[in-house]
């Protein structure tokens, strides 16, 4: 039986594209300014001038609840196995949308220079590392990230736009050719546990301390050296 393992990936990446929580604020302050600053209101709308707050209020509201939906929302998208890793949707949350949600990455052993994993509150966060882009490859690297920068300025003003764009869990980040997934209810130090029987021997795999643990170690270090 082939050795794999499974963990959830919090937040939105694994659905929509990078940013897109940020579009939620741009939205409900476009809106709010259309019904706050209008030029001149009809006759007939001045009587209702007291429905502006309540109406600001809900919608306030629904963006936060949105908010706070989507980066807690948790989704079957992270798989490691004796092949490397693979990530997107998997099994019955593929179905629920689109052809591009339904899209996997795998990222082979062979391909991967470094894996890291940070702790967050929610969880463990994974860095993986890919080797850097040659000189010969920065020229479509740039043309990349052009294209995307205007994937996300059209999906400002044309929100259903995002169906088009692959989800951010799919697309590393180009500052250092890294995959970031967020997994939820996993400590590191389990998690490496649990990749350790499937991550090659020499593929470097780190656990990145808390910070209070990284500030106590420092301390130390300054007290010894001044003692000494």
């Amino acid at each position: 039986m082939e050795h794999r393992y499974t963990a959830l990936v919090r937040g939105s990446s694994a659905i929509f594209p990078r940013g897109f929580l940020w579009l939620i604020p741009i939205w409900y302050v476009a809106i709010a300014a259309a019904i706050k600053f209008k030029d001149r209101a009809p006759l007939w709308y001045e009587p209702m001038r007291w429905y502006e707050p309540i109406a600001l209020g809900a919608l306030l509201l629904a963006a936060l609840t949105l908010l706070v939906v989507l980066s807690t929302i948790r989704n079957n998208a992270f798989l490691v196995d004796d092949s490397g890793i693979w990530l997107g949707l998997r099994g019955g949350a593929r179905r629920r949308f689109g052809p591009r949600r339904r899209r996997n990455r795998h990222l082979p052993w062979a391909e991967i220079q470094q894996i890291r994993i940070v702790y967050r509150r929610y969880g463990a966060r994974v860095d993986v590392y890919l080797p850097a882009v040659p000189a010969s490859g920065r020229g479509r690297a740039f043309w990349r990230v052009t294209a995307t920068s205007l994937a996300a300025g059209l999906t400002v003003l044309i929100p259903p736009a995002y169906l088009f764009r692959y989800p951010a869990i799919l697309r590393p980040r180009m500052d250092r050719r890294r995959y970031r997934i967020p997994l939820y209810d996993v400590m590191p130090e389990e998690l490496r546990m649990a990749l350790l029987p499937l991550v090659p021997p020499n593929l470097p795999m780190a656990v990145r301390p808390r910070w209070r643990t990284r500030a106590m170690r420092r301390l130390r270090r300054s007290r010894l050296a001044t003692a000494a």
